[in-house]
């Protein structure tokens, strides 16, 4: 294997470097996914906090099942808005992560552009 092939292949998944390789197309559609999925995951963290407000259901069983919306809504580690706000956050880093790679895609093939010299047909 040429040196060359090493060093490419050391960006695929399982082998040494860990980095791997998409199409500016395919990161550009994921980015535009995790912003949608982004936007789901607030709303599911307001409807979480909706769970979080005790509610008067009366005694017996409904009393245990708005204790225990009210318990696991909101305020505790585990809580519903606790692992959807953590979860935004992963996708958030994900999203900074590929518009980062995106970045410095459009920089090297800026950079590339202006080194090629395409004169003399």
């Amino acid at each position: 294997m040429s040196e060359a092939e090493a060093e490419r292949k050391a960006g695929v998944p399982g082998l040494s470097g860990g980095r791997f390789a998409v199409t500016p197309e395919l990161a550009s559609a994921t980015y535009a996914k995790l912003g949608e999925l982004q936007d789901v995951v607030g709303e599911m963290v307001r409807e979480a906090a909706v769970l979080g407000r005790s509610v008067p259901l009366g005694g017996g069983y409904a009393g245990e099942v708005g204790a225990f919306m009210a318990k696991y809504g909101l305020g505790r580690d585990g809580s519903a808005v606790d692992s959807l706000t953590a979860f935004g956050k992963e996708i958030a880093g994900l999203k900074k992560r590929i518009g980062g790679a995106l970045e410095k895609y459009r920089d090297q093939d800026s950079e590339a552009a202006e080194g090629v010299d395409c004169t003399g047909g």
